[in-house]
């Protein structure tokens, strides 16, 4: 029997949903536009037989964590015991063996046949949690298949998508009815694979709403209920400012209404992407609550579509801050008077005297400085750092609790990584052992480790072999032992390492770049007006006005492109092409490097509406142009970070001279190019003024 395995078509659609059809118990609910997105992403691995689809592999690839995750594997039942299994995985593992770190699944341990088989391909289960079912005996086991890589960052907590549920969607959970045209919405929400995506919350306000019940059984039954979700803690004093600015969104007086913006009010200043709501009234007005602040408010159907964006990206909002609103300097004697009001933390036991002692110590230091964020004038950030020998050591880091808090706190860490570079730093290590939890995932996504009570990441510039890197790993390791897991090679056979190690390890060491890893490169051009905006520092200087601080100061950006040539792979190092500009001051020559995150493909509206928070772009003078003001015309996303400016722009002779020297083929860069590890090296080192 002749079997072949191939990606599925938009054809196929109907084959796919038929085998679901039947399984769907089991495998839990599908949306078809669930299945369409996956099949217009090549998520969807099918097997036919004589052309007959008889069963189908769907899988998620997280770009952020180079991960697969496995959702769904189903073959028809008169086609079962025939091996396709594993031939859907063995074409799985064929297509993502040197580009991913391994695959991840979730199976229910009372599903035995499956267990058995994950068991025997050579999964390994990880961790075990409950399944959101009815039966507390059953669990959700996660299995990993590792491809040979280390991979450190992407089995914790933090990688999943927090969420805030409105009262409404708690009730419905907890009393489904059968007859409700949302059950369907509600049921998803349970599924075990969002379950392992998804973290819910609800709002404190939730208590009040219970309290106002008159059913006393109904009551308490809801308060057992709610001890499987966590409540929010936030700050409640800097919550009425943001209800009343909720108050001209949504203007009813009703008990009902005010409750409702005390829940908003609540998931705006928690920094969570995410609530979760069924209330038409409340869903009319998301679109002028998320112009304002960065929160998405959808129905439980939308939730699915979001995930894959929301993992592959962090809870960060750059096109919230503006030039005319935020600005950052030393703290001033007179500003020194009411910090503890603003960046106590009494959460923690924090007390006022080790607050000021630890202020005062800083500013005391020869090489202590203490620097704030202001918006509109008004404190909302404090920093307080010293240099002391190889380290730039952060004693407090604090942000006012509001909606752009974790926004802020991402920036302020961006700095803090260029400036101890700048100043020939290896290490910076954070010692406030008041930080939140959110914040510490966030600085593990930032590459830094957790080492006797401190968070630290090293930090080296310029270019190294690794072989010349061997002494300063040495060092590194000795401070960061987490680091020793990318110096591991682990495929013995091999005569270098594995390549997402190393570029793991260049990251975690940034902005080093290590010359013999052999990581994909490529030439991108750009406008220099857009090479400004979005990350040409030394641009933005010589202008006259300069650029908006908003832009300059993001760690990550997306840059739009048309859809052909599609050579961009992902992840990546670039190099900026500025094109040629009369208005320009650095042009006609290679700007800047980044690293490519992710590469996105999709309808120029829908592509838009997902990146519009990260600044720059306007639908109708940027966009429109690029698709001939076709609104649904395919266009591409470039998602980048973790730029360099170069001091010297590598001109358009240099760099011809430099693709010669390498066996390159010329190029006037009206499109990427993909060039070898050795000319991205040249063209770095010339750019940054390094001698290789």
């Amino acid at each position: 029997m002749l079997s072949k395995i191939s990606y599925a078509k938009p054809s196929d659609l109907d084959d796919i949903v038929k085998i679901w059809g039947p399984n769907r118990n089991t495998l839990g609910l599908m949306p078809k536009d669930a299945f369409k997105d996956s099949i217009r992403k090549k998520w969807i691995l099918l097997c036919k037989v004589e052309n007959t689809t008889v069963g189908y592999l769907q899988f998620r690839f997280t770009n952020r964590t180079q991960n697969l995750s496995i959702v769904h594997l189903c073959i028809e039942k008169e086609h079962r015991g025939k091996g396709f299994p594993t031939l859907l995985l063995n074409k799985l593992v064929d297509e993502f063996e040197f580009r991913s770190r391994g695959i991840k699944l979730n199976c229910r341990n009372d599903y035995k046949k499956a267990e058995l088989f994950w068991n025997k391909y050579g999964f390994q289960p990880k961790s075990k949690q409950p399944s959101r079912g009815n039966n507390p005996n059953i669990e959700l086991v996660t299995w990993w298949y590792n491809f040979g890589g280390n991979d450190l960052f992407s089995e914790n907590k933090s990688d999943k998508v927090k969420v805030i549920l409105d009262f409404n969607i708690l009730a419905k959970l907890m009393e489904p009815d059968d007859e409700d045209s949302a059950k369907q919405q509600i049921a998803e929400l349970l599924s075990d694979w969002i379950a392992t995506e998804v973290e819910y919350y609800y709002a404190s306000e939730t208590i009040n709403e219970l309290f106002r019940d008159k059913d006393k059984n109904r009551q308490e039954k809801t308060r057992q209920f709610l001890k499987d979700y966590t409540e929010l803690t936030i700050h409640k004093p800097s919550l009425r400012e943001v209800e009343d600015e909720l108050s001209k969104i949504y203007t009813g007086k009703t008990d009902n209404d005010i409750s409702d913006r005390r829940q908003l009010a609540e998931a705006i200043s928690s920094g969570f992407p995410y609530f979760i709501t069924l209330d038409a009234g409340i869903l009319k007005h998301r679109k002028k609550v998320l112009e304002k602040y960065p929160l998405k408010i959808v129905a439980p159907f939308q939730l699915r579509s979001e995930i894959d964006f929301t993992i592959n990206s962090m809870d960060y909002y750059p096109n919230q801050l503006s030039a005319d609103n935020f600005s950052i300097s030393k703290l001033h004697p007179q500003e020194r008077d009411g910090l503890e009001e603003l960046f106590l933390s009494t959460s923690t036991g924090e007390k006022k005297s080790a607050f000021k002692s630890t202020v005062d110590e800083i500013i005391a230091r020869p090489t202590g400085c203490v620097t704030v964020v202001k918006e509109k004038n008004k404190i909302v950030s404090l920093i307080a750092y010293h240099f002391e020998s190889d380290y730039l050591q952060v004693s407090m880091i604090r942000t006012k609790q509001y909606a752009l808090r974790q926004t802020i706190f991402m920036q302020n860490i961006n700095d803090l990584v260029k400036l101890a570079a700048e100043n020939d730093k290896k290490f910076l290590a954070f010692t406030d052992s008041h930080m939140t939890i959110i914040e510490t995932q966030i600085l593990e996504k930032y590459g830094f480790f957790e080492v006797d009570k401190k968070w630290v990441r090293g930090i080296k510039k310029g270019v190294s072999t690794i072989q010349q890197l061997v002494p300063d790993l040495v060092n590194f390791t000795k401070e960061i032992p987490q680091l020793l897991q990318l110096l591991i090679n682990p495929n013995n056979d091999l005569a270098r390492p594995f390549y997402l190690d190393l570029l793991t390890l260049e990251r975690a060491l940034w902005p080093l770049k290590i010359i013999d890893a052999e990581i994909p490169c490529l030439i991108v051009p750009i406008k220099p007006h857009y090479a400004r905006e979005l990350f040409d520092t030394k641009a933005a200087k010589a202008e006259l006005f300069g650029v908006q601080p908003k832009l300059i100061w993001n760690k990550e950006n997306v840059y739009y492109r048309n859809v052909n040539p599609n050579v961009e792979k992902f992840p990546a190092r670039i190099l900026w092409y500025a094109s040629d500009s009369k208005h320009a001051v650095r042009s006609k020559g290679i700007v800047c490097s980044s690293y490519l995150n992710e590469v996105v493909i999709g309808s120029a509206k829908d592509v838009f509406k997902k990146y519009e928070r990260f600044g720059i772009y306007s639908w109708e003078k940027d966009i429109l142009p690029l698709t001939k003001s076709v609104v649904n015309q395919p266009i591409k996303i470039l998602r980048f970070s973790d730029s360099e400016s170069f001091q010297t722009v590598v001109s358009l002779r240099d760099i011809k001279q430099i693709l010669l020297k390498n066996g390159e083929k010329d190029n006037n860069f009206q499109s990427p190019m993909k060039i070898k590890n050795t000319t991205f090296m040249q063209i770095y080192a010339q750019g940054k003024g390094i001698k290789l």
